[in-house]
């Protein structure tokens, strides 16, 4: 078994198990969001240090505590490899110190043929945008399999493709997560700007759109493909109920409003009847 260790463990979320879960279930209790895991189809989340953004995390992931998918994708954007199609982490599994999520082996090996372009794997291994997510899985879903899916490229045409297909591989139930922070190192008034921007085209529900914001500068996220991706495949979820459940700033936590980073957690539902297509 290939076993993806946790390499952030001690730096962005705590190192001991009993602390660990005890902050996860802590920034979910905090939310106050009413758990509805049937409705979700797909999530977006943060990937700082907890003490920053693991409250926001909590909204969204408190959105899903309890869900019962066959299987969980992951999707982020590689911060030190540059390269073009998905890197998909093939067999094992994904290390926290809550344990490991198995790796679904089988939807890994289809979504990589379809997909991987021969991407590096050694993308996932130093990378914390997919890691971070590990033990808010394990306490608000459990040890369920996981797809974990890195690109290397800007967001684009491609990426909304990878969505739609992506939507004809999974069934419903299955949960697709995408991890990113907004604006980096802005003022708080500039980074609320442009972020409100972010979010807002989001929640447009036009992955296209949000593609070309980021490229003009429009917009700003880190994880701008994942996005992409993940609105692409609610969208042919048909998933039309999205909801921007938390919006903060690094300022939030460290009170230094001259070089923030932004947060946001939104949920990608399906209707009041959590119809799945």
């Amino acid at each position: 078994m290939t076993v993806r260790h946790a390499v952030v463990a001690g730096q962005f979320y705590p190192q001991q198990p009993e602390m660990l879960e005890k902050d996860v279930r802590s920034y979910m209790d905090a939310s106050g969001v009413v758990a509805s895991p049937s409705q979700v189809a797909a999530l977006v989340v943060p990937h700082a240090g907890y003490v920053y953004s693991g409250p926001t995390a909590g909204f969204a992931y408190a959105r899903v505590r309890g869900a019962e998918p066959k299987r969980v994708v992951l999707l982020g954007r590689s911060h030190r490899y540059a390269f073009r199609g998905a890197s998909i982490w093939p067999s094992g599994g994904y290390e926290s110190p809550l344990g490991i999520l198995p790796v679904d082996v089988n939807m890994a090996a289809i979504l990589a043929q379809e997909f991987g372009s021969g991407a590096p794997e050694e993308a996932h291994e130093t990378e914390h945008t997919l890691e971070v997510q590990a033990p808010f899985v394990q306490v608000a879903i459990g040890t369920v399999p996981i797809v974990p899916v890195l690109f290397g490229d800007e967001a684009g045409e491609w990426h909304v493709e990878f969505g739609r297909m992506l939507a004809l591989f999974l069934e419903p139930g299955d949960l697709v997560i995408a991890s990113t922070d907004l604006s980096h190192y802005l003022t708080e008034p500039q980074a609320e700007s442009i972020d409100n921007e972010s979010t807002g085209t989001i929640l447009d529900r036009d992955p296209a759109q949000l593609a070309r914001r980021l490229a003009t500068g429009a917009c700003s996220m880190c994880g701008g493909a994942a996005v992409v991706a993940a609105m692409a495949y609610a969208n042919a979820r048909c998933a039309v109920d999205w909801h921007l459940l938390d919006y903060r700033t690094s300022a939030h936590a460290s009170g230094d409003t001259g070089h923030v980073v932004g947060y946001s957690a939104i949920s990608m539902e399906y209707d009041e009847e959590g119809s799945e297509q």
